[in-house]
């Protein structure tokens, strides 16, 4: 009896490391199950499109390097949207200043601006305006206006492929869509192109196309 014993001993002292493994694997096993959320707590941890904070009649300016203001932008309500870290904007206006150019406006009845704050979405009675230069008999004041404007600004380019109309002094031209470059002053208008350009304001001759 006492070698049964010793026999049944030794072979409990040479199994008992792996059944200390087995039990830490086990519970290792037990935390990762207990502390793993469900598919269904998943699903209901899942981000919606919902406001998680808001801005009343806020004001952000963007400074240039030399301290000067780069651009200005207000509105009434900002609403920021924790899935996709969109930005939803009543009354958006954004100004932009350049040296030495006339500053540019705009607004609309509302925005959508991306996470980044590189891509701004324009909706309802959206209204480009760039202030006249110097010398406004060669620069005169220009407006687009139009149900929907994009604007990327960082590059300084407004889009729209909705009805726009286009004015530059006196002329007006209106068109299905515009892209506006304001670093290059380039103004294309696209799809069907009407309206009329006055030639010679001081003569007050006028040639319709």
């Amino acid at each position: 009896m006492p070698d049964f014993l010793s026999r049944l001993s030794g072979a409990v002292m040479r199994l008992m490391p792996l059944l200390l493994m087995a039990i830490v694997a086990g519970s290792t096993f037990w935390l990762v199950q207990l502390n793993s959320p469900h598919d269904s707590a998943l699903q209901q941890r899942a981000k919606r499109h919902e406001p998680d904070y808001w801005m009343e009649r806020f004001s952000a300016t963007e400074l240039a390097e030399d301290g000067a203001t780069k651009m200005r932008f207000t509105g009434v309500k900002m609403v920021h949207f924790e899935d996709d870290q969109t930005y939803e904007v009543t009354t958006p206006a954004m100004r932009a200043y350049q040296p030495d150019r006339p500053p540019v406006t705009a607004t609309a009845n509302r925005g959508i601006m991306n996470a980044e704050g590189t891509v701004v979405d324009l909706y309802g009675n959206a209204l480009i305006v760039r202030q006249a230069g110097p010398d406004p008999s060669k620069d005169p004041r220009l407006t687009a206006a139009s149900q929907f404007f994009q604007l990327f600004v960082n590059d300084d380019i407004v889009k729209t492929d909705k009805p726009v109309q286009l004015t530059r002094g006196p002329s007006v031209m209106n068109a299905n869509g515009l892209i506006f470059n304001n670093v290059t002053r380039e103004v294309q208008l696209l799809g069907n192109v009407r309206g009329t350009i006055v030639m010679n304001p001081p003569q007050g001759q006028a040639r319709t196309q």
